[in-house]
């Protein structure tokens, strides 16, 4: 489906895999701050692991080039030769609607780098933009480092700059050869205000639904329940820490593949004790939030995690594995949460009773909420976009980044 647009602005698209509440949220906030530009949100796959109902508003201008039903995970032979011919599809949107620079989100797809290419020879500064983190590169194998070395050598010099996460996420580009002077820092964006302020008839709905006590207290995972997340070391730790710690509850919010195994796991006299809700909306993911006490993420592998930022915006403070790109920036050990090493299970315990002490979980609940605050002073997604267009003369310079500028139409 393609929305019919004015051409009397020129374009800027961006590319992404699938749709995401997140993902809708910037480009909404893109379209309504970078007004000399007209968005072009091109959605080039289908749901992934969850499939999100998302109000996907007009102003983002959504087009899918996807098939029915088609994912974004998986690869074969067949899928390469899709993929290309996508490929040549987004072409010729892009020369069809005047787009004037492209933010591409992933390198992952035939298709994606079909489209660096084309950007590089037409002279369309198109931006790199992606979650990955230097910690995720522990355990790779030298053949995939070898690989990657070549395949990032040849897309990371034919962009006009890399927007990362975080600081784990700049340290990543630059290993594969990104130039620090064109690095821009453009995380991902849920709507924090609204995490933050919550719905209290849906709360109450919640807790009625799961059977949630007021009177209880609960360490909360969110997301997918997939073998990277490790939800099978939240349970070992919290069956070991249960009876010092008799007035908490774990509630599990998400569905996955590792489902049926994980709850096999809980051992048979904690069972009333851990509470399962399998996927929600948004909504329902506010309202767990709220019902909930503690963040807990001990991924082996997460590049960056909105559930860390979306956390602390209600006032929950997060442990999380030392690999968590969100929590690199946002949580200070022993300050609003804590950070374990990777896969420890007995550092994860002593994590989640510091956390849960009844004499400093109030303290750690306020430095939580404060320290996304000043997170959000220092980080602007938007403007940081704004300033990689001006970077490369599609925007003239715009020193509030809020006043629309005029356009500059020297290509990069």
């Amino acid at each position: 489906m393609t929305t019919k647009l004015s051409t009397a602005r020129p374009g800027l698209a961006i590319i992404a895999n699938c749709v995401a509440p997140y993902r809708v949220y910037l480009h909404t906030q893109v379209a309504a701050r970078i007004p000399e530009l007209q968005l072009h949100s091109l959605i080039t796959h289908g749901a992934a692991e969850f499939d999100w109902k998302v109000d996907v508003p007009a102003s983002i201008n959504a087009t899918y080039f996807g098939a029915p039903g088609e994912s974004p995970l998986g690869s074969n032979l067949r899928s390469v030769r899709a993929e290309w011919r996508k490929g040549g599809r987004i072409i010729r949107y892009l020369q069809e609607h005047s787009i004037r620079a492209v933010v591409m989100n992933g390198y992952h797809y035939v298709s994606y780098l079909r489209v660096v290419n084309y950007c590089h020879r037409a002279g369309i500064p198109l931006f790199g933009r992606n979650d990955s983190n230097i910690q995720c590169e522990r355990s790779l194998p030298a053949w995939k480092r070898w690989l990657k070395g070549r395949v990032y050598g040849w897309w990371i010099p034919r962009t006009a700059g890399i927007m990362s996460m975080g600081q784990w996420g700049d340290q990543f580009f630059l290993k594969y050869g990104a130039d620090r002077s064109r690095l821009y820092r453009v995380p991902y964006l849920p709507d924090l205000d609204l995490f933050a302020r919550g719905m209290p008839d849906r709360l109450e709905r919640f807790r009625r639904k799961y059977g949630l006590n007021t009177d209880r207290r609960y360490l909360l995972y969110s997301g997918r329940l997939a073998p990277q997340k490790r939800v099978d070391l939240l349970i070992d730790a919290f069956g070991a820490v249960a009876d010092a710690r008799p007035e908490w509850d774990l509630l599990v919010v998400g569905d996955g593949v590792c489902g049926d195994d994980l709850r096999r796991r809980v051992p048979e006299r904690l069972r009333n004790r851990v509470i399962w809700t399998g996927f929600q909306e948004v909504d329902d993911c506010v309202a767990a939030y709220h019902s909930a006490h503690v963040l807990v993420l001990p991924s082996d592998r997460e590049p960056w995690a909105v559930v860390v930022q979306e956390a602390m915006a209600v006032g929950l403070p997060v442990v999380a594995s030392d690999v968590v790109g969100a929590a690199r920036e946002l949580v200070e050990d022993r300050v609003s949460g804590r950070i374990f090493p990777v896969g420890n299970c007995a550092a994860l315990e002593q994590a989640i009773l510091d956390v849960t002490d009844a004499e400093a979980l109030a303290e750690y609940q306020r430095r939580a909420k404060s320290a996304v605050a000043e997170w959000r002073a220092r980080i602007d997604p938007v403007a940081e976009i704004r300033r990689a267009l001006v970077s490369c003369g599609v925007l003239a310079t715009d020193d509030n980044h809020n006043t629309p500028g005029t356009i500059a139409f020297t290509p990069w």
